[in-house]
């Protein structure tokens, strides 16, 4: 009843052509699969974690922009731009060479983990510099430049070379 023409039950010919040799194909396909995806998952929340860094990067200097749209730029505007974000320090210096501000700060960037059981973290140093107009203005140009970026939750300012002073500069 179930037997196909020309096929012998039991034979090796029988087995491989009704689909167990398929199905072992299809599982060793599969099992490379996700070994190839289990190899590169690391890279993958990497490149998600740093990603999420440059975006906050982008929004620090945006608000950086608002802040300095009233014409003053003082230390604690600068303060709440960058908050300290554990393990990033946030802010870590200010300084002032006359008319322009050059901000340092370590920023934190989350990716996903590798089986959900923990995230990915990315810190990276960069400084954002406030430049005025022509007119001694402050204009809304805020240039940022990456210093340093880790994988490991360790500073990345310090590696970049960046001395952590404790009291911030006040004007």
């Amino acid at each position: 009843m179930g037997r196909r023409d020309g096929v012998r039950s039991g034979t090796a010919g029988g087995c491989l052509l009704n689909g167990c040799l398929v199905v072992l194909v299809l599982l060793l396909v599969c099992i490379i699969g996700l070994w190839f995806w289990a190899a590169t998952a690391d890279d993958r929340a990497v490149g998600e974690a740093r990603a999420d860094l440059r975006s906050g990067a982008e929004t620090r200097q945006e608000r950086l922009v608002g802040a300095v749209a009233d014409g003053v730029l003082n230390d604690s505007e600068i303060a709440r731009v960058f908050p300290r974000g554990k393990p990033a320090q946030g802010l870590i210096k200010i300084e002032r060479h006359g008319a322009d501000v050059t901000v340092t700060a370590e920023l934190l960037g989350v990716g996903p983990g590798f089986f959900l059981t923990s995230e990915t973290l990315v810190t990276g140093c960069f400084t954002f510099t406030v430049i005025p107009d022509e007119r001694g203005h402050w204009g809304s140009e805020v240039i940022i430049r990456e210093l340093a970026v880790e994988n490991e939750p360790q500073s990345a300012c310090t590696t970049a070379g960046v001395p952590s002073p404790s009291v911030f500069p006040s004007r």
